[in-house]
């Protein structure tokens, strides 16, 4: 244990040199973008390597001001060696949730978004939840409330 009884947890596995290429080399939507970070700060004491999703669409509470917003979606790297098939799955399943993501923002039913993503600090804003309150959709993972 660390100082003030947390964990220190510390995991080693090959650098992934054929996820840093395919995540240098993935195309996927306009204005969309991948890269492999190796000891990125993911915030709320998170950090490690991460492939940063760079997403370009419309804020889907503003959809009226266009294809402007830009949001990066930080995806932790599993310790694992896999082979490069298997790399280019993981990045795949990587889009995959942030499509989801966008989907839970974007489905509505009436003035309701029943699964607007929950992305406050200690939510997983990939999972699909059937409740989530008003705070928790707009609380960012900083756990800053938008006014």
């Amino acid at each position: 244990m660390s100082a003030g009884g947390k964990w220190a947890v510390s995991q080693k596995f090959p650098y992934p040199a054929d996820l840093a290429e395919l995540a240098g080399d993935v195309k996927y939507r306009p204005g969309w973008g991948t890269r492999l970070e190796e000891d990125f700060d993911r915030g709320q004491g998170s950090k490690g390597p991460t492939v940063v999703i760079k997403t370009l669409g419309y804020n889907t509470y503003h959809p009226e001001y266009g294809e402007t917003y830009c949001v990066d979606h930080y995806m932790p790297v599993p310790p694992a060696a896999f082979d490069r098939r298997s790399w280019q799955r993981w990045l795949f399943d990587q889009f995959l949730l942030v499509e989801r993501h966008e989907a839970m923002e974007f489905f509505q039913i009436g003035d309701t978004r029943p699964y607007a993503p929950s992305h406050g600090p200690g939510n997983d804003p990939y999972l699909i939840r059937e409740l989530s309150t008003e705070l928790d959709q707009k609380t960012s993972f900083r756990g800053e409330v938008p006014e």
